[in-house]
């Protein structure tokens, strides 16, 4: 607190200071959970080290600082509790969402946090002091979970609907038993190949051709499945909700779509442009496509994967082919400088999956 000159402070000098104020932010300051004072009817504000290293460009210049002043763009938000306290009440509260700008932008944020009243001698409330615990992470972390286990019930009860459809292409190309036999034994087997990539343990990035090949690499439909984009290597993370993007949309395409058909025929291409790699899927030549009445699990599990990358996808049901459009952060894939090149030989272009 030594860097504000106090003298020119609506507080004054902190040796000025009544007593109830200076213990509250000797409290504050020697906390290990992150804590703050707010006092007076301005609510000048004061926090501690811990505090400190989540507000981001908050810190320090708000420091001393009417609340509403620095927390403006939730001060709707904040003000209702703000005058329980206030008039005597303590407050508190489990993950509650708020939208706090500590970086240039308001995001929703969840924090856990306890509001009590500060009073001096005559019974009158001075100030309000509060302890806080962000859960942020912690619940984007039980939400993904959660996500995850119930794609995997759906993939599971999706995996009986793909082999019914490989029996069925299969029996239709077939020309004899020992055929037949063989179609099936290597659609089956590239099926659990393209499972595996949703198992494999993470830990190595790997190049986008490779993944997407290697997750749409079901014998019989290569002839029908074309890839064409620069190389680009795409971290751990990101190809896990990649595989699992393609993954589902493999599986409506064999279900309802272009692979649903002898004819049909999907194209997969990709660029990078302004740190922005976008990935279009398109369709062509199945069955009249029609939009469904309401999304479905594989929709919303489709939407809230391509969150974790970038932007919102684009999902256009068209009367000749399904198509999804997802433009990607190059931060969030975490390519490092010059991993992609726009001037290279495009190494998946024109290729067939194979």
């Amino acid at each position: 607190m030594n860097a504000l000159k106090w003298s020119d402070h609506p507080l004054g000098e902190p040796a000025g200071w009544p007593a109830e104020l200076k213990t509250a932010v000797r409290t504050c300051l020697t906390s290990k959970f992150a804590t703050m004072v707010h006092w007076g009817s301005d609510h000048h504000t004061f926090y501690n080290d811990v505090y400190a290293a989540r507000l981001g460009r908050k810190h320090p210049g708000h420091l001393g600082q009417p609340a509403y002043d620095w927390w403006s763009e939730m001060w709707d938000q904040l003000e209702p509790f703000f005058q329980k306290v206030l008039a005597g009440e303590s407050y508190y509260t489990e993950n509650a969402r708020y939208t706090p700008d500590r970086d240039g932008a308001s995001k929703d944020a969840y924090f856990t946090h306890s509001h009590s009243p500060i009073w001096d001698d005559t019974g009158t409330v001075r100030g309000i002091f509060l302890t806080v615990v962000e859960t942020t992470g912690q619940l984007k972390a039980e939400a993904r979970s959660e996500l995850l286990m119930g794609e995997l019930k759906h993939r599971m009860k999706n995996t009986l609907a793909v082999v019914q459809s490989i029996v069925n292409q299969s029996v239709r190309r077939a020309v004899s038993k020992d055929d037949l036999a063989a179609i099936m034994h290597t659609q089956i087997a590239a099926l659990g190949r393209a499972h595996d990539l949703l198992t494999q343990s993470n830990h190595a990035d790997a190049p986008l051709s490779a993944l997407i090949r290697g997750a749409l690499d079901l014998e019989g439909y290569k002839e029908r499945i074309t890839v064409d984009g620069p190389e680009v290597t795409i971290n751990s993370s990101a190809t896990v909700a990649l595989t699992l993007i393609l993954h589902e949309l493999n599986t409506n395409a064999m279900k309802y779509g272009a692979l649903a058909s002898e004819r049909g025929q999907i194209r997969i291409c990709w660029d990078v442009s302004d740190d922005i790699l976008e990935l279009i899927w398109q369709e062509d030549g199945g069955p009249l496509v029609t939009p469904p009445s309401r999304p479905g699990y594989g929709t919303r599990l489709i939407l809230a994967l391509a969150d974790e990358l970038g932007e919102v996808p684009q999902i256009d049901y068209l009367p000749g082919g399904f198509k999804f459009a997802l433009r990607a952060h190059l931060a969030k894939l975490r390519v490092n400088e010059g991993q992609h090149n726009l001037t290279e030989k495009r190494s998946g272009t024109d290729s067939r999956t194979s």
